[in-house]
């Protein structure tokens, strides 16, 4: 009986080791993705300082602009990553994370609220998935959460702005609009919303590198925790492997001969015991 709960245990530990292989894989590649994600953020930074540059032309915006079109693109792709097991990284148990509109562009988390897991030990999960909402935004019920992707939009958006008057005169025109009821192109007041949209975006850019960093923190956390239950693991191993071995290793008929003597000595120190007990001192006497 003893040796069939310890190979039971044995099977339970090696399905848990193996899940902890798993679940390093994955917290690997969530970690990567992330840093990925943090790298592109960087450059929106650089980006965004640069566009706060007087000298800049709107040949100069223009590029920024294009550039941060293919961020966003590619920050979409790392958003909709799916790891080994093909589950997406940051779309919870879904099917999906991101989604954009095909009208509007505009981007929204589509996965659900849940996030994965892998059994590690009797009474232990891991969480090996993260809640994209946290790190990339695209839920308006969040409260606190920077979208990433509309704060890059409205960056791009003030990189198209015209600047000066021939280049809003340049600029396509809205031909719902009555040219009559445009009033006078204001250029101060066009730079000073142009540098307010720069700032703002210095502030949401500090959010979502946080909101990044939050992310790989935990993420990292959770790493440390699968090496604890690892040692331990390996711990209760060899332990179990001792004891399987003393039980494996016992020589059967000579354990069983050493009882019966044991018995029989026992038996005889029992049956004088109970003589003594019934000699009374008159008995002893006589």
């Amino acid at each position: 009986m003893m040796l069939g709960g310890i190979k039971k245990d044995e099977a339970d530990s090696t399905a848990f080791r193996a899940n902890i292989t798993l679940s390093r894989g994955l917290l690997a590649q969530a970690d990567t993705a992330l840093g990925n994600v943090d790298e592109r953020l960087v450059r929106v930074r650089e980006l965004a300082t640069r566009a706060g540059s007087e000298t800049l032309n709107a040949k100069d915006r223009s590029a920024i602009a294009t550039e941060l079109g293919q961020i966003r693109d590619g920050l979409l792709a790392l958003a909709n990553a799916r790891d080994v097991r093909g589950h997406p990284v940051f779309g919870g148990t879904g099917d999906s994370a991101f989604t954009r509109d095909a009208t509007s562009g505009a981007i929204a988390y589509t996965g659900n609220e849940s996030v994965a897991t892998v059994r590690i030990g009797d009474a232990s999960e891991m969480q090996v998935g993260i809640d994209g909402r946290r790190v990339f935004g695209g839920d308006p019920t969040m409260t606190g959460v920077v979208d990433v992707f509309q704060m890059i939009d409205d960056l791009k958006a003030a990189m198209e702005m015209p600047l000066t008057a021939d280049a809003a005169v340049a600029a396509p025109v809205d031909p719902t609009v009555d040219p009559a009821t445009v009033p006078a192109f204001d250029e101060t007041a066009a730079r000073s919303q142009y540098a307010q949209s720069i700032s703002d975006a210095l502030t949401r850019l500090d959010s979502a590198e946080g909101q990044v960093t939050s992310a790989r923190a935990a993420n990292g956390a959770r790493a440390a925790r699968l090496e604890i239950e690892s040692t331990q693991l390996d711990t209760i191993g060899i332990d179990r492997e001792e004891a399987r071995t003393a039980l494996e290793d016992t020589d059967i008929p000579t354990t069983m001969v050493e009882f019966q003597k044991t018995i029989t000595i026992l038996q005889a120190t029992q049956a004088s015991v109970a003589k003594l007990a019934g000699l009374s001192l008159f008995n002893y006497l006589k």
